[in-house]
């Protein structure tokens, strides 16, 4: 996908996105596709690498979707990383911390309604 195409799926779905999911008890959050990877992200260097190949991380605090666009393919996967930062958003934020010192990652209720309401994300596509 090209840097404009990629941008007209998250213009066009991320208002459909906040509308049906709601809105959290922060700001909404911007999306920034401006890093290749956590490790380019946090170090500042943008070619910096490692063993985690997410597509996406968002950090509420500051109040952001990271989408990794070299680790996302198409759409799909474009919209289904969209749908689970912005459903981590939604969530009790108290509760989303509790859950990740209790659950491994796969048995995190969060996680678990996240990778759920990735299934609907068909609903946000421009097709």
């Amino acid at each position: 996908m090209t840097t404009d195409e990629i941008q007209s799926i998250i213009s066009y779905a991320y208002p459909l996105i906040q509308k049906y999911y709601g809105k959290g008890k922060l700001d909404y959050p911007k999306i920034d596709t401006s890093h290749n990877n956590t490790y380019a992200m946090h170090s500042g260097e943008p070619e910096a690498e490692g063993e985690h190949a997410a597509s996406s991380i968002a950090e509420y605090h500051r109040g952001t979707i990271y989408l990794y666009l070299p680790n996302i393919k198409d759409e799909e996967g474009l919209l289904r990383a969209i749908i689970h930062e912005y459903t981590h958003y939604t969530q009790d934020s108290e509760l989303f911390a509790k859950y990740r010192d209790m659950y491994d990652y796969d048995e995190d209720p969060t996680e678990i309604e996240a990778r759920k309401n990735e299934e609907n994300w068909q609903m946000f596509s421009k097709r």
